[in-house]
C-alpha cells in the first residue's frame, strides 16, 4: 500500500567510481580515556568523535556516523548494522525491524535497541523458524548508529547481558552548516534493482463461495503446499530501472546560545528487490524440485558434511529474479528542541512518529510444491505505526563537584498489524457444510503418476472433474437454497495477520559526585513498564463463534451449516500481559595512581509481571476442569528377585501343568466328544477324572500363589517380568531433573545391564526386560489448591544484585591494558512470562531464576600515531571476550518457557584503523571460538523419547552440550559465522571535495552448528535452522562536493552481484544483488 505515489526525476553531476569504500564503529560511555575528545558543533566533527571513542574506551564499540547511514542505507532496516564486524540482524530482510545479534546472543532483553533513549522491542512468532525480538524504526531519521559489544554499567542503566545497539537521530548540528544559526537540508535519492510490488491476488472479505477457485480457501498452515490461486509467475524485467527505491527528506534547524530546535519529514517508498546472479549454484540453482528431494543426501540422515543444512532456496527465488515480500515505504515526522536555561542548565524534548509498510511472510509459507515451481507468492503488507516522545533534563553546575544530575522519561507506543500469525490471506475460518456436501455425486478420476501408464488421460479427466465440481459450486453460491453468509461469517479472512498494541514507558535518574580529583561515584536508577496485547483474527471473531456455533466447538449446532474449527495453535496468536521493571546501580571509579584506573559497582533489578492471557484463558473455568502437563510416565516390566524355594515352587508349577496335559489327552483319547452339544458336560467328566488323577498322586491344580507366580516370569509381549509404571515429576522450577530421575534412581546403567536366572527359560536374563517413556504428550494432571490460587493470579516477581568490576592500566601515553568483569541478572521479558504463540504451556507456579550471565573482556589498545607520524588516525585494539550465561531462557521439546543450564561464548576481536588525510582504511575481524549449550536434562529430553536401545538394553544420550542450542528452542538460531571480516578503503582528492570508498564484507558459514554436534556423537538426523554458504560482498562509493550547498554521491552496493543468505536468517530470502544509487544533499 502507497502513502502516496511520486515520480522524481533527478539530473545529477555524477564522478567517476572505483572499487572502495569506508566503514564505521562506535562508542560507549568510561571512564578512562586516552585523550580528550573535543566535539564541535558540526555533523562531521561528530562523526570523527565517534570513530574516536572506538579506541578510547574500555569496551569493544564499533560507530556509524550519519554519512555512513546514507552511503549505505541498503534495501532493509537490518542494513543499519551491516558493516559493524560480527554484529548481525536477524531475519534481515523479512521483518522490517532490527533484531541484533552480537558475538552470537540475541533475543528479548539481551540487546536492547535504544532510539534517543527510547527502548521498544516486540516479540513475533515465525513459525518452525522461532520467534523475534523486533525493534521497529525508520533508518532515514537515524544520525548515528553506536554498537557496544557486552554489557556495562552506564549512567541509564539500560545496557543489556551482551551489548546495547544505540540510535540518535537527526540533530541540529547534522542540518546546520559551520558558524550559521540556521539551516535546512534537503536529500533525495533513487535506485535501480527494485520492482513494485503486486497486491495480493485474492480479495479479502468476499463470501469464499462466489471466487473462482473456492477449494483453496479452507487450507490455513497446508496452503503453501497446495494452494495455487494466491501466487504469481516470478518477474525478471526491470531490474535496472529507476525510480522504484526512491526516498526524500527534509529538515530544517535553528540554534543559538538558549534554544535549538529540529523539525525533519522523511519519506521511501521502495518495492521488491532482485536476487543476485552470481552464485545460486550454492543453493539449489538449476534443479527441479523433485531432482532435489530424489538426491540421497536431502535425507538428514544421509549428510555427511559439515553443514548439511543449506537450503535449495534458489529453486524458488531464482537469481536475478525478483524476491517478493521484501519491499518497504515509510512516511516519518520528527521534531526536537532543546531550552538552554544556562550553561550548565537543559532540558530536551523529542517528539517522532513513523508509519511503516513493509513485506512479510513466515518461513513456513516459503515451501512449495513441484507443480507450483517457477511462481511465487506475493502476501500483504504488514504495517508498523510507531509513537515516540522523550524529554531529557541535564543540570551540571561548574563549581559543584557534588551535582552532576540527568533526569529522562520516554514512551513509546507500537501499533502493528504483522503477518505472523497461523493462518494464509484469504483463509476462511468457518466452513459452510452445504457448500461441502455439493459435488459428492462426482466421481474423481484415480490418481496417476508422471511415467504412469494412462497419465496423459488422467490429466484430461482430472481437468474434466474440476470444471463439473467448480460448476456445481457456482450453481449452489448462487442459489437461494445456498446457507446464508451470516455476519460475513464465510468471508475471506487476513488469517495470517497479527495485530498488536506494545507501549512501553520509562524514567531514569543520575548523579555523579567528585569525591576527591581521584574518586567519582555514580548513583542511578531507571523504572519501565511494558503493555502488551494482540490478537489475530480467530479471537476477533470470538463473538461471532458463540453466536453460530456456541463457540469453536468443532462443529456446529444441530440445524445449522455453519462449521466452527476446534480450538487449535492459529488460536494461540493472541498475548496479552503487563511488566514492570526497577534498576538501581552505583559505580566508583577510581585512580590511585596516573598510570592505573580501577572501577566497581553494582546493579540491583526487581521485575513484576503478569499474564493477563492465561488469567484470560481460565476465568471462567474450575479447578478441576483444568490439566497441565505434570509428569513423564514410564513403563516398563521387572523381573521379580526369586528365591530357591520360588524356583523349586515354580519348577513344580510346570511339571503339575504337564501332568494336568497328560490326563487330559488320555481322557480324550478314551472319550471322543460325539456332538458338540456335550462339550461342558464332556469337559465336566473329563475335569472330575483330571482331579481324581491328581488326587491318587497326592496332588492337586495350581493356587493363585502359583498363577501370580508363574504369571510373573513368563514372557507375554515378547517380554518377561511384571508390569510397572513410574512418574518423572517435575522440580520446584518445573524442570525434569535428571538427578532425581527414573533414569537415575531406577533405569541406572548398573540396574540396567543386572541380570538373574529365569526358571521360565532357564537363563540369566535381564532384570528390567523393556522401558519407554515419552516426553510427548506428558501425564496431565489437575492443579493442586496452592497451584490454582497461583494460576488465577498469574503473576511472577524476582530481584537480583549483580556487580561489575573493572581495572585500566596506561602503560604509555599510546598503550592502554584493560579488564573487565561484568555480571548481568536479567529478568524474564514480557514474551517469556506470558503464555500465547510459539509458547504453549506456562505455569506461574513454578520457580524462576534471574537469566545470571558472566562476562570477562580482556583488550589492548594502541595510538600508532607515535609510530606513523603523518598519520590524522591510526590505531590498533585487540581483546578477548569470554561469557558464560546460566539458568538460559529457551522454549524446550515440549514448548514450554524453560531455564537450561547454561551457554558459553568465547571470541577474539580485533580493530584497526588509519587515515592521513588522501588515503584512509580500517580493518575489523571477527573469530568466534565457542558457542556452547550444556544442560543435562536436555542430554536425554531433545530426543523426545527416552532414547533406550532395546536390543542392547541400555539406554543412549546425547552429548550434554552442543553447539548452539536444544532442539525446539530458540538459541539455536542465533549461532554467528565463526569468521566475520569488514574492510573499509578510500580515498580523497580536489581538497577533499571527492571521496571514492569500498567496503568488503566477509562471513563464513557456522562451523559448528547443533546438528554437527549430534553426528559426532553418533546421533543422525536433527531439527535445525536454516545455514548460509560464506561470502564475500563488495560495495563502493562516490561522493563530490559539488560546493557548500550540494553534495552528490553515487553508490553500488553488491556489486559483483552475488547470490547469498545473509547470517542469521529465518526466512532464507536471497540477499539484493547488485544495486546502484543515485542521489544528492542540498544544505541552505
Amino acid at each position: 500500500m502507497e502513502i502516496q505515489k511520486m515520480k522524481h526525476k533527478f539530473s545529477f553531476m555524477l564522478c567517476p567510481l572505483t572499487l572502495l569504500i569506508h566503514q564505521s564503529i562506535y562508542a560507549s560511555p568510561q571512564i578512562n580515556q586516552l585523550d580528550t575528545i573535543s566535539v564541535l558543533g558540526t555533523s562531521e566533527s561528530k562523526a570523527e568523535a565517534g570513530k574516536d571513542k572506538m579506541f578510547s574506551e574500555n569496551q569493544v564499540t564499533e560507530y556509524k556516523s550519519k554519512k555512513e547511514i546514507e552511503t549505505y542505507k541498503g534495501h532493509s532496516v537490518a542494513d543499519l548494522l551491516t558493516g559493524t564486524t560480527g554484529v548481525y540482524s536477524g531475519d534481515a530482510r523479512n521483518s522490517g525491524a532490527l533484531d541484533p545479534n552480537i558475538r552470537g546472543v540475541q533475543g528479548q532483553g539481551r540487546i536492547p535497541v535504544l532510539v534517543d533513549g527510547t527502548e521498544q522491542a516486540i516479540t513475533v512468532w515465525r513459525g518452525f523458524a522461532g520467534v523475534s525480538n523486533r525493534n521497529y524504526l525508520d533508518p532515514f531519521l537515524i544520525s548515528s548508529v553506536t554498537v557496544e559489544k557486552g554489557p556495562n554499567l552506564n549512567r541509564t542503566l539500560d545496557s543489556g547481558a551482551a551489548g546495547t545497539i544505540r540510535l540518535s537521530t537527526l540533530e541540529p548540528d547534522d542540518i546546520i552548516k559551520k558558524g550559521e544559526k540556521f539551516g535546512i537540508e534537503f536529500k533525495a535519492e533513487t535506485a535501480n534493482n527494485s520492482i513494485k510490488q503486486r497486491g495480493y491476488p485474492i480479495p479479502i472479505g468476499q463470501d469464499f463461495r462466489k471466487l473462482n477457485q473456492p477449494e483453496d480457501m479452507g487450507l490455513g498452515s497446508i496452503s503453501a503446499y497446495f494452494r495455487t490461486s494466491d501466487r504469481y509467475p516470478a518477474r525478471s524485467h526491470g531490474r535496472n530501472k529507476f525510480f522504484n527505491d526512491n526516498a526524500y527528506r527534509l529538515a530544517i534547524a535553528t540554534k543559538d546560545e538558549h534554544f535549538e530546535g529540529l523539525v525533519a519529514y522523511a519519506y521511501r517508498n521502495k518495492g521488491n528487490y532482485f536476487a543476485g546472479s552470481k552464485g545460486g549454484h550454492n543453493y539449489g540453482e538449476g534443479k527441479t524440485l523433485d531432482e532435489y528431494a530424489n538426491q540421497e543426501n536431502f535425507d538428514p540422515n544421509y549428510y555427511s558434511t559439515d553443514d548439511p543444512y543449506i537450503p535449495w532456496i534458489a529453486i524458488v527465488y531464482h537469481p536475478k529474479k525478483e524476491v517478493p515480500n521484501t519491499s518497504f515505504e515509510s512516511e516519518s515526522y520528527l521534531g526536537k528542541a532543546t531550552i538552554k536555561f544556562n550553561d550548565h542548565t537543559k532540558l530536551k524534548f523529542g517528539l517522532r512518529h513513523s508509519d511503516m509498510h513493509y513485506g512479510e511472510i513466515m518461513p513456513s509459507r516459503l515451501w512449495q510444491t513441484s507443480y507450483q515451481q517457477g511462481t511465487v507468492l506475493q502476501w500483504s503488507l504488514a504495517n508498523v505505526k510507531q509513537t515516540a516522545v522523550n524529554t531529557d533534563f541535564e543540570y551540571n553546575p561548574e563549581n559543584n563537584k557534588w551535582v552532576n544530575l540527568r533526569l529522562g522519561a520516554y514512551a513509546v507506543f507500537n501499533h502493528a498489524k504483522t503477518n505472523t500469525s497461523g493462518g494464509s490471506p484469504s483463509d476462511i475460518i468457518f466452513d459452510d457444510m452445504g457448500f461441502n456436501s455439493v459435488g459428492t455425486d462426482l466421481v474423481a478420476p484415480e490418481i496417476k503418476q508422471p511415467g504412469e501408464e494412462g497419465y496423459e488421460q488422467y490429466l484430461i479427466d482430472k481437468a474434466e472433474y474440476i470444471k463439473q465440481i467448480r460448476k456445481k459450486w457456482k450453481e449452489y453460491a448462487n442459489s437461494n437454497d445456498k446457507t446464508p453468509n451470516f455476519k460475513g461469517v464465510f468471508d475471506t479472512k487476513e488469517a495470517q495477520a497479527q495485530w498488536s498494541k506494545d507501549n512501553h514507558y520509562g524514567v531514569y535518574a543520575s548523579n555523579r559526585f567528585e569525591v576527591t580529583p581521584k574518586l567519582n561515584f555514580d548513583v542511578m536508577s531507571n523504572y519501565k513498564w511494558e503493555n502488551l496485547n494482540s490478537e489475530n483474527e480467530f479471537t476477533k471473531n470470538t463473538s461471532l463463534a458463540n453466536e453460530v456455533c456456541g463457540g469453536w466447538v468443532g462443529g456446529g449446532k444441530p440445524d445449522s451449516n455453519i462449521y466452527c474449527p476446534g480450538w487449535d495453535y492459529h488460536m494461540s496468536g493472541e498475548r496479552h500481559g503487563k511488566r514492570k521493571e526497577l534498576n538501581v546501580g552505583f559505580n566508583f571509579q577510581y585512580s590511585p595512581v596516573d598510570w592505573l584506573v580501577l572501577d566497581a559497582g553494582a546493579k540491583y533489578t526487581h521485575y513484576k509481571s503478569r499474564d493477563d492471557g492465561l488469567r484470560k484463558q481460565i476465568q471462567d473455568k474450575q479447578r478441576e476442569e483444568v490439566l497441565y502437563p505434570a509428569a513423564i510416565r514410564f513403563d516398563y516390566t521387572e523381573l521379580p528377585k526369586i528365591t530357591e524355594k520360588e524356583i523349586t515352587q515354580y519348577n513344580n508349577y510346570k511339571n503339575l501343568l504337564n501332568k494336568i496335559e497328560e490326563y487330559e489327552n488320555i481322557y480324550s483319547d478314551d472319550h471322543p466328544i460325539a456332538d458338540d452339544e456335550d462339550y461342558f458336560d464332556w469337559e465336566d467328566k473329563r475335569d472330575k477324572y483330571v482331579n481324581q488323577k491328581l488326587s491318587n498322586e497326592g496332588l492337586q491344580r495350581p493356587t493363585d500363589e502359583d498363577l501370580a507366580l508363574a504369571e510373573s516370569l513368563e514372557p507375554r509381549n515378547g517380554t518377561t517380568g511384571n508390569k510397572k509404571t513410574v512418574f518423572w515429576e517435575r522440580d520446584q522450577y518445573g524442570n525434569f531433573n535428571v538427578d532425581n530421575s527414573p533414569i537415575n534412581t531406577i533405569f541406572t546403567n548398573e540396574k540396567l545391564n543386572e541380570g538373574q536366572f529365569n526358571p521360565a527359560t532357564g537363563q540369566i536374563e535381564k532384570t528390567i526386560q523393556y522401558v519407554t517413556g515419552s516426553f510427548f504428550g506428558l501425564e496431565k494432571r489437575n492443579p493442586t489448591e496452592e497451584q490454582w490460587e497461583k494460576m488465577k493470579k498469574a503473576k511472577r516477581t524476582a530481584h537480583a544484585w549483580a556487580p561489575a568490576f573493572g581495572a585500566t592500566v596506561l602503560v604509555t601515553d599510546n598503550i592502554r591494558i584493560y579488564a573487565r568483569y561484568t555480571e548481568t541478572k536479567r529478568m524474564p521479558s514480557i514474551f517469556e512470562d506470558t503464555i500465547g504463540y510459539s509458547i504453549t504451556e506456562l505455569h506461574p507456579f513454578y520457580d524462576r531464576k534471574p537469566e545470571h550471565s558472566k562476562n570477562i573482556e580482556i583488550g589492548y589498545v594502541q595510538d600508532l600515531r607515535g609510530l606513523l607520524p603523518n598519520a590524522r588516525r591510526a590505531d590498533i585494539r585487540l581483546n578477548y571476550f569470554h561469557n558464560l550465561t546460566k539458568n538460559v531462557f529457551d522454549r524446550d521439546v515440549n514448548y514450554e518457557m524453560k531455564q537450561f543450564d547454561k551457554r558459553m561464548l568465547s571470541g577474539l576481536e580485533f580493530q584497526t584503523r588509519y587515515d592521513q588525510g588522501n588515503f584512509f582504511a580500517d580493518l575489523g575481524i571477527v573469530y568466534n571460538l565457542k558457542n556452547k549449550f550444556c544442560d543435562k536434562n536436555s542430554a536425554i529430553l531433545d530426543r523426545g523419547i527416552w532414547d533406550y536401545d532395546g536390543n542392547a538394553k541400555k539406554p543412549r544420550n546425547l552429548p550434554e552440550c552442543v553447539n548452539g542450542g536444544n532442539a525446539e528452542g530458540y538459541l539455536k538460531h542465533t549461532i554467528a559465522p565463526k569468521y566475520s571480516i569488514t574492510a573499509n578503503l578510500g580515498i580523497r582528492a580536489l581538497d577533499e571535495r571527492l571521496e571514492l570508498g569500498t567496503r568488503w564484507l566477509y562471513h563464513s558459514q557456522v562451523k559448528d552448528s547443533r546438528a554437527k554436534s549430534l553426528r559426532d556423537a553418533g546421533f543422525l538426523g536433527s531439527t535445525e535452522t536454516n545455514r548460509w554458504n560464506p561470502v564475500l560482498v563488495v560495495d563502493a562509493y562516490a561522493s563530490y562536493k559539488v560546493n557548500e550547498n550540494l553534495q552528490l554521491e553515487l553508490v553500488g552496493t553488491n556489486i559483483t552481484d552475488r547470490y547469498y543468505l545473509d547470517p542469521l536468517t529465518r526466512s532464507s530470502l536471497p540477499a539484493p544483488g547488485r544495486t546502484i544509487k543515485l542521489g544528492f544533499t542540498a544544505k541552505f
